[in-house]
């Protein structure tokens, strides 16, 4: 049975006839909706009453269902952050705030295909033309620029009936109008018992480690640690200047720091779950496998500072970046259990102990002396994915020669390859054997 992906094409918009200020009237207008639907929302109205409250003759109708719809699922947001945030013993990270309903500046223009905006491709010249409806008898066309496969999986998206053209949005940045087009396809996702590869995936404060096994024998066929420290830096950054500025009663700063770090952290999640697949794609048949963490935070008493570190993380976002965009590739995913990944031996299968990146095992008889502590922990997840799959617990383990471990780090030009944290380590192939 097919399984439903949607995925946002991000393209550049040249403007060929309409006005540019409907393009920014429209915006404003939308921030206005936006923020008398929170308050609304607030009072207790429900959609239908809103819909009608909010109604006005200078914007299109359908055009604000859909700003309507945007603002409604931005408080749904708030209201789960604020459910987890009063059933937590140690909520120390402050209250969450509601959506802001006093900004004055423009907001984004949420338009329903072939209502507030159509997409079609010009035979001729193989354009995506564009014609947007920002006020009633008001039209702005012109056409789309960008990336060469972005634009052949948009035309692919118009013209093909197995492909849902969704909602768009319209944003303005440096001068320049982006149309944001979501487009939704149905794809044949074999099942995870199928694979050949199993990719296990260790998602820690620091990075994220990837380990490809081959299902039949075992061995490595590559491994790889994704570095994303800056997370941590900025969000770590952002709230001590956002406690400071609590603490001398300048609290309204707290939602422009709040939006700023969070689309930091979805630039980062979104470039990182794109590295995963990619490395899981040049494998045969692969599936994608994360620890499942449900329960295990809730567990964890490790105090104010760290329950703070460990519980903003981004953990169940990033597993949902990656597994949108493994079944935007037909790749299947799962979980197993998190107990004791990066303290067992993936050779062995003794309790061994960690200290910062390295792993040791304390097994005389093993031949693993240390391994780099996060990827043996995503050796571990392979390999009880292995065991989940094919009901089979003998044989501990994986062979005992590992490659070396590769490190990349992000940064503001993409992906960068550089040497790993402990350079010997890495050029001893990680494991030592007699």
């Amino acid at each position: 049975m097919g399984e439903e992906a949607t995925k946002t094409i991000q393209m550049r918009l040249h403007i060929a006839s309409g006005e540019r200020s409907w393009l920014h009237d429209a915006r404003l207008a939308s921030r206005e909706i936006f923020n008398q639907t929170i308050r609304l929302t607030q009072q207790g109205h429900t959609r239908t009453e809103i819909q009608q409250e909010v109604d006005r003759d200078d914007f299109l109708r359908n055009n604000k269902c859909a700003v309507v719809g945007k603002a409604l699922q931005t408080w749904d947001s708030y209201q789960s952050l604020l459910d987890w945030w009063e059933n937590h013993d140690d909520s120390d990270g402050g209250k969450p705030t509601p959506p802001s309903t006093d900004k004055s500046g423009a907001y984004p223009l949420v338009m329903a295909h072939t209502e507030g905006y159509r997409l079609t491709v010009d035979d001729d010249t193989n354009r995506v033309q564009v014609r947007i409806s920002p006020k009633p008898y008001k039209k702005v066309t012109g056409h789309l620029r960008g990336e060469p496969d972005a634009m052949d999986e948009l035309r692919d998206a118009i013209t093909s009936d197995g492909v849902d053209v969704g909602q768009a949005e319209l944003l303005y940045r440096d001068g320049v109008y982006y149309l944001h087009v979501t487009v939704t396809r149905e794809f044949d996702v074999p099942e995870p018992g199928t694979a050949d590869t199993v990719v296990g995936v260790d998602i820690n404060e620091r990075n994220v480690a990837l380990t490809a096994l081959d299902r039949e024998t075992m061995r490595t066929k590559g491994t790889l640690v994704l570095d994303y420290g800056r997370v941590k830096q900025e969000r770590q950054r952002y709230h001590t200047i956002t406690t400071r500025c609590q603490e001398h009663g300048k609290t309204s700063i707290h939602q422009k720091l709040g939006d700023k770090e969070e689309r930091f952290t979805e630039w980062v999640l979104h470039r990182l779950s794109r590295a995963v697949v990619e490395f899981a794609e040049q494998f045969s048949n692969p599936v994608i496998v994360f620890e499942d963490m449900s329960g295990i935070r809730d567990e964890i008493k490790y105090g104010t500072y760290m329950n703070r570190r460990l519980h903003k993380l981004p953990f169940h976002k990033f597993e949902t970046f990656v597994s949108y965009k493994a079944t935007w590739r037909e790749i299947p995913t799962d979980t197993v259990d998190a107990y004791y990944n990066s303290k067992t031996c993936s050779c062995c299968g003794e309790r061994g102990y960690r200290q910062g990146r390295r792993f040791r095992c304390t097994n005389d008889g093993c031949d693993v002396v240390q391994d780099h502590a996060d990827r043996n922990a995503s050796v571990n997840i392979a390999w009880r994915e292995k065991v989940k799959l094919d009901g089979n617990t003998t044989n501990y383990r994986t062979h005992k020669t590992q490659p070396q471990v590769r490190l990349v780090r992000l940064s503001g030009s993409g992906r960068v390859n550089r040497p790993t944290s402990s350079r010997s380590l890495a050029e001893q192939g990680v494991l030592a054997y007699g």
